[in-house]
């Protein structure tokens, strides 16, 4: 099983329909993180969760929270909107959220996530998974949360093995996923470094137990990849065919949303930061989109892109 992992600003309901008419492979879709602002939902989520934007077979929308009401009172959001399974944030990074004691900010203090647990368990017949990181800022935070984990039926744990304050650097800790497989009464989902094939079967012979993926950079930089661990593979011809489709997608998609090109170039211009390292010359590819001053030289620029 491939899950897309929810990245926020990239795997947007625009993304994510747009991928799942064009590419094959991923089995679940994760909507990044949805919060409660005033206990009320943002119109920036609202659209992100909206029956008609998520076609797919399994769409999760994500939670992020910092004690058991805000929980409760997303779930019962999401419930009214179709949503039977939710995924709670225990893994965002970056000190805006983990600072307001949120994602991983939550990872030090263990009784505070079993009283979210508690309540939601109480209270909620939704189905719950966890995205998780090894630890705030020590990696073994983890090895005291897993067995509170295992007092509640959690669907699955996502686990991406690295502390917060690494952000996506350095190398994942595979020691801590290797002793969370340990402790863990729950079925377990590998997340981190999964850029491509060889990646894949390097930690899946390293874990040979793990059968769901989620993968979320490696899509974004190849959105082949799923298909490939798949075993289903496509000439250079018709690769350049469905780039162009998926390109084509997203940013008629995104003209038609956005107030202004100035606004729709800047969102393409983010969607290249990944979408350049399928290209020969990355470095060089995405620099031309870069320097792309409007919209009408942003698309002759994506012309000779594909053309060359």
């Amino acid at each position: 099983m491939i899950y897309l992992a929810p990245i926020q600003g990239f795997t947007d309901f625009v993304y994510r329909k747009a991928y799942s008419e064009v590419f094959t492979g991923v089995d679940t879709f994760f909507i990044p993180y949805i919060s409660l602002k005033n206990n009320q939902i943002l119109k920036k989520f609202e659209k992100e969760i909206l029956f008609e934007n998520n076609p797919q077979k399994n769409v999760v929308p994500q939670v992020l929270v910092k004690d058991g009401p805000e929980m409760l009172d997303l779930s019962n959001i999401l419930k009214n909107f179709g949503y039977n399974e939710i995924n709670l944030n225990l893994g965002c990074p970056y000190p805006m959220v983990t600072n307001r004691g949120k994602g991983s900010g939550l990872l030090p203090h263990p009784n505070k996530i079993k009283s979210i647990l508690n309540g939601f368990f109480e209270k909620s017949d939704q189905k719950l998974s966890l995205k998780v990181r090894s630890g705030l800022i020590q990696p073994n935070e983890i090895e005291l949360l897993v067995p509170i984990f295992n007092e509640f039926p959690l669907s699955e744990i996502i686990f991406h093995p690295r502390i917060a304050t690494q952000l996506y650097r350095g190398e994942v800790l595979l020691s801590a996923f290797k002793k969370v497989s340990e402790l863990s009464k729950h079925r377990l989902v590998f997340n981190g470094d999964i850029f491509n094939l060889s990646d894949f079967k390097n930690m899946q012979g390293l874990f040979p137990n793990i059968n769901n993926w989620m993968l979320g950079r490696g899509i974004l930089m190849d959105p082949f990849l799923p298909s490939e661990i798949n075993g289903i593979h496509f000439s250079e011809e018709e690769k350049r065919a469905k780039k162009m489709d998926f390109h084509q997608m997203i940013f008629d998609t995104y003209s038609d949303k956005m107030d202004n090109q100035g606004n729709t170039l800047n969102k393409m211009k983010q969607f290249w930061s990944y979408f350049s390292f399928g290209f020969p010359n990355q470095h060089k590819v995405f620099k031309k989109i870069k320097k792309a001053g409007s919209v009408e030289k942003y698309l002759n620029v994506v012309q000779t892109i594909f053309r060359d």
